[in-house]
């Protein structure tokens, strides 16, 4: 649906604001109260993505351990909203979704780089780290990586791991989980650029 509101990057509003925006076609979000216009994500980007979040539903949500879901609405502050390309939350945590969005930090968050890299590698990861998440995935489709942050006790995230896909993705947040990446990088219904 498009509205009739002239939405463009660098507009500054409220919370309240941003959540009564009416549905829009492009993903928004609001950083420390400035609204932020994504770029359309190219097929590597969407194929990827959808390819995670499937292998992530198999073994999470199929085995009741929590919820894995594509880009949703995540409140982190009151004047700063995200939409992570997958949002993975434990089963004892769901409580945090309210009004069709997350309120507060989910335990997993993945980001698939796209055009706009130094928003997802310095921009967002600054805000999960304070927001508390404890991980969060970088899923870099150029270069065929998944790098794993972790965060510390000193509130900022450190590399666990970078993996390829000769790799297995696991998490201690979820000892069960685990993922050849071949299944991701090597998959043959893969669509790059």
């Amino acid at each position: 649906m498009t509205t009739g509101i002239d939405i463009r990057t660098g507009m500054r509003m409220t919370l309240d604001e941003f959540l009564n925006l009416p549905e829009m076609e492009q993903r928004i979000e609001l950083h420390d109260g400035v609204l932020y216009v994504m770029p359309q994500a190219n097929f590597n980007h969407q194929n990827l993505g959808k390819m995670l979040t499937h292998y992530l539903t198999a073994q999470i949500e199929l085995e009741g351990l929590g919820v894995v879901l594509p880009p949703i609405d995540v409140v982190l502050f009151d004047n700063t909203t995200v939409a992570p390309d997958i949002v993975v939350v434990r089963s004892g945590r769901v409580d945090i979704m309210r009004d069709l969005r997350f309120h507060g930090a989910p335990d997993i968050v993945v980001e698939v780089l796209s055009s706009d890299r130094s928003r997802d590698l310095v921009d967002k990861r600054r805000l999960y780290e304070i927001a508390g998440i404890p991980e969060y995935w970088i899923l870099d489709g150029d270069a065929d990586t998944l790098t794993s942050l972790e965060l510390g006790d000193d509130g900022i995230y450190s590399e666990r791991a970078v993996l390829t896909a000769a790799d297995t993705l696991t998490t201690p947040l979820f000892p069960t989980i685990s993922l050849p990446l071949r299944l991701l990088f090597n998959n043959p219904a893969r669509i790059r650029r």
